[in-house]
């Protein structure tokens, strides 16, 4: 069987690390749905590749030269990608054409798909639902970056058309795949009753300029980290189920940096837990998430989370995955560290070479 093709909807940090016109100044710097799917190609994994985004205007700027936001002039993908993993291809065709602006390109690109073929989203939160639907009904499997949805009705809605026509539709839920996660997870298992979960996670105030065209309008940063310890909790503990949440929030710094009004900086849920075999043993989980950590912090992304069970008090584990290089006093030194950098994806990658081997068997 031929290798599927791929399109990758949604052009900017995740899938390309291109943003406001440079390269991302976060952890994502060369993307991360793009640089898998190359190397996938590379190992014969996919087919052909495509990307679609709303603005056309925005490729030759991905693709040819641009400065970056440290004044450094280059071509972006082929700079940070090709010259970084052996002269990987970053070659693609792109929806829309050039010079066009066209918010439903995602659809002719899907279009000239065939079914049997696979496509990502990594696109606002309110934006999955139509996407992945208007796939789905085309026969084409589907990565849908978390929340797969914003309502649990369209959740559903997905879930039913994904049976009806066969396909395969992942949730990019990457931390489960991280090694302190996965450990914990494996752990848990033999610790008793779940019993109590905290867990904390942000970013710093820099990322506000990336999502400021969506924060606080389309989604918020709950639904953009919280989800994250949500999954691991449930996976660890999938003999319970969730029965009510309540909410809190803080506001302010994100609209003194220029986000609109509704825009919260914090957000914490606190989480009812009930064992579905025994509903009179509850559980409590507590999820903070925030978007408005102090700059130069030390780390990109700090989070962790502690949980006790009823046996054994689980230890806290503490992840910070994406910690922050120190800068390099001398350019040549920083050039010979990226050439001996391993050539390997982020472990992020995991969920997306996860979902390519989920389509094998579904045509």
């Amino acid at each position: 069987m031929a290798p599927p093709d791929v399109l990758m909807v949604g052009t900017g940090e995740y899938t390309t690390g291109f943003v406001g016109g440079a390269a991302s100044t976060s952890d994502k710097k060369v993307g991360v749905v793009g640089l898998t799917m190359f190397d996938l190609r590379r190992r014969g994994k996919v087919g052909n590749l495509s990307m679609a985004g709303v603005s056309g205007l925005k490729f030759p700027h991905i693709i040819t030269d641009v400065y970056s936001k440290h004044g450094v002039k280059g071509k972006h993908l082929q700079t940070n990608i090709s010259e970084v993993y052996n002269g990987l291809s970053t070659s693609f065709e792109s929806y829309p054409a050039d010079d066009k602006v066209d918010a439903n390109a995602y659809k002719v690109a899907i279009d000239a798909l065939e079914p049997g073929s696979a496509i990502t989203i990594f696109t606002p939160d309110t934006t999955h639902y139509e996407i992945a639907l208007y796939a789905i009904r085309r026969k084409i499997h589907v990565l849908i970056t978390k929340p797969a949805t914003k309502t649990l009705e369209d959740h559903l809605e997905l879930l039913a058309e994904s049976r009806k026509h066969n396909v395969f539709v992942f949730i990019e839920h990457h931390k489960r795949f991280d090694p302190a996660y996965s450990d914990a997870r494996n752990k848990a298992r033999k610790l008793g009753d779940f019993n109590y979960f905290y867990s904390y996670m942000s970013q710093p105030k820099s990322q506000l300029e990336t999502f400021k065209a969506w924060a606080g309008k389309d989604s918020d940063i709950s639904y953009y980290l919280n989800s994250h310890h949500v999954d691991i909790c449930e996976s660890m503990v999938p003999e319970y189920a969730p029965v009510k949440v309540t909410a809190s929030a803080s506001k302010g710094t994100a609209i003194e940096l220029g986000c609109v009004e509704e825009t919260e900086d914090t957000i914490t849920l606190m989480v009812e837990w009930r064992k579905k075999e025994e509903p009179s043993k509850v559980a409590t989980g507590v999820y903070t998430a925030s978007w408005t950590a102090p700059q130069q912090a030390g780390v990109h992304s700090n989070q962790y989370f502690h949980c006790k069970y009823t046996e054994i008090l689980g230890r806290p584990i503490q992840t910070n995955p994406n910690q922050k290089k120190k800068k390099k006093k001398k350019k040549k030194r920083k050039e010979k560290k990226r050439k001996e950098r391993k050539k390997k994806p982020r472990r992020d990658s995991a969920s997306n070479v996860l979902f390519r081997d989920g389509i094998e068997g579904r045509d």
